[in-house]
């Protein structure tokens, strides 16, 4: 079977829509991605004039950002559909979590909202932030549009 260079993805350095492909490939949206790092960058810039320009404080944020970015490319390569089967188990595990905050939790600056995992302190609700909306796209999204106000009021709570 023949296949073109542009079925196969050409990614060539002679092939001008090379950084749309490269961009393609990994899931990633131009225009977010430029905002997201203008936004960063300020904060960077904001928090080395707020601490009395601490250059390690800046650096250790900028190491923070960068593992937070490699997460987001890694979470970008998961398609929907295992989103979408995941979003149960996921708000399943979160609910769960937050349970165990109430059982077990550590105290923080006056809240009891941390779990400590022995290496590192965890809150669940960062966890639940993410599952709770994954759980109502989960539940609307085999319904027929648009959604009654029974369902709607079901997803809410």
């Amino acid at each position: 079977m023949n296949y073109t260079p542009r079925q196969l993805g050409d990614l060539t350095p002679t092939n001008p829509n090379r950084r749309q492909g490269l961009l393609a490939v990994f899931h990633i949206d131009l225009p977010l991605l430029v905002g997201l790092l203008l936004l960063c960058g300020f904060g960077l810039i904001v928090l080395y004039s707020a601490s009395g320009e601490n250059l390690a404080q800046v650096e250790r944020q900028a190491a923070r950002l960068l593992i937070a970015f490699l997460v987001m490319l890694a979470i970008a390569q998961v398609s929907p559909s295992t989103l979408r089967r995941w979003s149960p188990s996921l708000y399943a595990v979160g609910m769960l979590m937050l349970v165990a905050v109430l059982i077990f939790g550590e105290v923080g600056k006056g809240a009891q909202r941390w779990l400590d995992l022995g290496i590192v302190r965890f809150q669940p609700s960062e966890l639940v932030k993410l599952a709770v909306p994954l759980m109502i796209a989960w539940y609307l999204a085999e319904k027929r549009l648009p959604p009654s106000w029974q369902r709607l009021l079901i997803a809410a709570v």
